[in-house]
């Protein structure tokens, strides 16, 4: 594990965090240790995430307590940024494990699938509330209850952002979100049919590294997604694992 590269990992996707809990008008708190809210996460969001790889069992035992003094209505989940704490004794399941992912800038794709989509930047309100239809329709979102906008219209306003998407004939149904953080860009949130999942992950690449060039791309995966992303040219830079309290 290159620890370096796998913090500006943990930071790019905690800086992505930060963004999306502001647009929500969620408070967050960042210190040495790791970043934190009290509040009720959108979908698919945790609670917590380790951003120093010295964190401690005892030291996260102690935000436990903080986040568990919150009244929630559902189960939440912490990231464990470096996979490296054991927290079923304190009532936690692992509820997945992944790939810290990094591509570095200038590399060429090996093997590139033949493009069926087109695709093209977000970048109006109009556009963005279709690309999230299109979003929670994808298989691996539908879990998450649409109560409110996943993506906040305040999102698009910020330079750090970009929303991408592939259509077919004219109809949005892949995309993917690029954020970037000092030193590096996050890719995120991608989706598509499964029969443009190779070709997408190509795009994707291109559109972000179009959008900011010159920097390492960065992300997680498991999975078939892993393997997808090895095929354009990203390369595992070190475990994390996500544990999952019950209410």
């Amino acid at each position: 594990m290159n620890l370096s590269d796998t913090r500006l990992a943990v930071l790019n996707n905690i800086r992505w965090y930060k963004a999306v809990f502001e647009a929500h008008e969620l408070s967050s708190r960042l210190d040495g240790l790791v970043w934190l809210s009290r509040e009720i996460p959108p979908p698919f969001h945790s609670n917590l995430i380790v951003l120093s790889a010295s964190v401690s069992q005892t030291d996260i035992e102690a935000y436990v307590l903080e986040l568990e003094s919150v009244p929630r209505p559902d189960a939440w989940s912490l990231k464990d940024s470096y996979a490296r704490l054991n927290l079923s004794s304190h009532g936690f399941s692992p509820l997945f494990e992944a790939e810290w992912i990094w591509r570095d800038p200038f590399q060429s794709i090996s093997r590139e699938a033949a493009a069926s989509l087109v695709w093209a930047p977000v970048v109006s309100r109009a556009e963005l509330t279709k690309w999230e239809d299109a979003w929670s329709g994808d298989a691996r979102n539908t879990s998450g209850a649409r109560i409110t906008r996943q993506f906040p219209d305040r999102l698009l306003a910020s330079p750090d952002h970009a929303f991408f998407a592939g259509r077919l004939d004219g109809r949005i149904v892949a995309g993917g979100i690029a954020n970037r953080s000092p030193g590096v860009v996050g890719l995120s949130n991608m989706f598509s049919p499964t029969a443009f999942a190779e070709e997408s992950w190509v795009a994707l690449v291109s559109c972000a590294s179009a959008a900011f060039p010159n920097t390492p791309l960065v992300g997680f995966g498991r999975g078939t997604e892993l393997q997808r992303a090895k095929n354009v040219g990203f390369a595992p830079i070190g475990p994390l694992r996500v544990w999952c309290r019950s209410k």
